[in-house]
């Protein structure tokens, strides 16, 4: 097949794929939510995100009602994303609101995990978000009698659905599909970490020495702090003022689909 009937092909796929998606039922509802997000502040997040979770919902379970189309990629995050902003005319290069952006993206994430895990996430009639107790807190602190102060952490075992404000959403959301973090051996520590708890880390000090710095205590900070601290102190805001590994990051969790896989269409 030549290079023109491929382009042809895929032109016609596109096309096949966006009017499939603008015939769905579940927009019109959608397209009301969209319209309120963007016009909302932050402060309510927790009212829009549950009712265009909702809405997403609805979307995802259309479209792959019957199969009608060979959609690719429907149930990532990144498609899901750009199909609300078509649907609600935003251009984000002309005029960014970060507040709709993040309604969008926990919506999405939220109606991916109600599809994905039915019995563990529900929105009410209520408008509240409800998540299995196990899957929301993993783990409860029990006291032990007879021990001063004395508490362990143990199992949650509960299976009922309870309230969680919209926060818990990408806690959640990163545990049931961020890929595994590979550990590594410290060549100094027998211990093991990974590269979240080194950052953890490295914030806690460097904001320890942030603050000695800003309250001018010179001769602290120079306990803290020599030239080979301020040379990787550079190099590591180089690093990080490029955004690269925060870009990458996005693009991986946006990527991600149903089986916790990244799957980046050519």
């Amino acid at each position: 097949m030549s290079n023109k009937l491929k382009q042809i092909k895929k032109e016609n796929e596109i096309k096949e794929a966006n009017n499939f998606l603008d015939s769905l039922k579940a927009n019109e509802q959608l397209k009301k939510v969209l319209f309120r997000a963007k016009n909302v502040s932050n402060t309510l997040l927790a009212d829009i995100v549950p009712q265009m979770a909702r809405s997403i919902n609805a979307l995802m379970i259309e479209i792959n009602s019957g199969n009608k189309t060979s959609l690719k990629d429907w149930n990532t995050v990144k498609f899901l994303k750009g199909h609300l902003y078509n649907l609600a005319s935003y251009d984000r290069t002309v005029n960014k609101n970060g507040a709709f952006e993040m309604a969008c993206t926990r919506s999405i994430k939220l109606a991916i995990m109600m599809y994905d895990y039915k019995d563990q996430f529900e929105v009410n009639e209520k408008n509240q978000v409800l998540v299995q107790s196990n899957v929301a807190t993993p783990f409860i602190e029990q006291k032990l009698k007879g021990q001063k102060g004395a508490t362990k952490k143990v199992r949650n075992e509960s299976t009922d659905l309870v309230e969680v404000n919209t926060g818990t959403i990408d806690k959640v959301w990163s545990v049931k599909y961020a890929p595994t973090i590979i550990t590594r051996s410290s060549k100094t520590k027998d211990t093991k970490t990974n590269f979240t708890q080194l950052t953890i880390n490295y914030f806690s000090e460097l904001e320890k020495v942030f603050n000695v710095a800003n309250k001018k205590d010179y001769n602290k900070l120079l306990e803290l702090v020599d030239e080979k601290a301020i040379e990787y102190m550079g190099n590591i805001y180089s690093i990080l003022d490029s955004q690269t590994i925060r870009e990458g990051y996005m693009s991986a969790t946006e990527n991600l689909s149903a089986d916790g896989n990244v799957k980046i269409s050519a």
